[in-house]
Protein backbone atom coordinates (compact mmCIF):
# COMPACT_ATOMS: atom_id res chain seq x y z
CA UNK A 1 0.00 0.00 0.00
CA UNK A 2 1.35 3.30 -1.22
CA UNK A 3 2.36 5.90 2.00
CA UNK A 4 2.26 9.43 -0.81
CA UNK A 5 4.17 11.97 -0.04
CA UNK A 6 0.73 14.14 1.46
CA UNK A 7 0.97 11.25 3.89
CA UNK A 8 4.54 11.11 4.89
CA UNK A 9 4.21 14.98 5.46
CA UNK A 10 1.40 14.36 8.02
CA UNK A 11 3.73 11.83 10.19
CA UNK A 12 6.83 14.07 10.04
CA UNK A 13 4.31 17.03 11.33
CA UNK A 14 2.08 14.89 13.91
CA UNK A 15 5.53 13.27 15.02
CA UNK A 16 6.79 17.01 15.81
CA UNK A 17 3.74 18.13 17.18
CA UNK A 18 4.05 15.07 19.35
CA UNK A 19 7.79 15.85 19.91
CA UNK A 20 8.43 12.02 19.39
CA UNK A 21 12.41 10.58 18.39
CA UNK A 22 12.26 8.95 14.92
CA UNK A 23 13.26 5.73 17.11
CA UNK A 24 10.53 5.86 19.55
CA UNK A 25 8.01 6.72 16.86
CA UNK A 26 9.45 3.64 15.19
CA UNK A 27 9.54 1.34 18.47
CA UNK A 28 5.93 2.43 18.80
CA UNK A 29 4.93 1.20 15.25
CA UNK A 30 6.55 -1.32 15.91
CA UNK A 31 9.05 -1.01 12.60
CA UNK A 32 12.52 -0.08 12.31
CA UNK A 33 14.18 3.23 12.36
CA UNK A 34 15.00 2.60 8.69
CA UNK A 35 11.70 2.29 7.71
CA UNK A 36 10.11 4.62 9.73
CA UNK A 37 12.82 7.28 7.61
CA UNK A 38 11.41 5.60 4.13
CA UNK A 39 7.91 6.34 5.15
CA UNK A 40 9.00 10.19 6.39
CA UNK A 41 10.14 10.27 2.49
CA UNK A 42 7.14 9.15 1.19
CA UNK A 43 6.52 7.65 -2.22
CA UNK A 44 6.74 4.29 -0.06
CA UNK A 45 5.32 1.30 -1.05
CA UNK A 46 4.53 -0.53 2.90
CA UNK A 47 3.23 -3.79 3.55
CA UNK A 48 -0.32 -3.81 4.81
CA UNK A 49 0.96 -4.28 8.44
CA UNK A 50 3.13 -1.16 8.38
CA UNK A 51 0.77 1.00 6.34
CA UNK A 52 -2.17 0.01 9.22
CA UNK A 53 0.16 0.99 11.86
CA UNK A 54 1.14 4.31 10.14
CA UNK A 55 -2.71 5.04 9.33
CA UNK A 56 -3.72 4.34 13.05
CA UNK A 57 -1.05 6.41 14.57
CA UNK A 58 -2.23 9.47 12.29
CA UNK A 59 -5.67 9.07 13.52
CA UNK A 60 -5.65 8.03 17.42
CA UNK A 61 -6.21 12.09 18.17
CA UNK A 62 -8.88 12.37 15.91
Amino acid sequence: MLITEEMAERVRVKRAIDRITAKALAEKLGITHVTLAKVENGDYDAPRRIYQSVMEWLTEDL
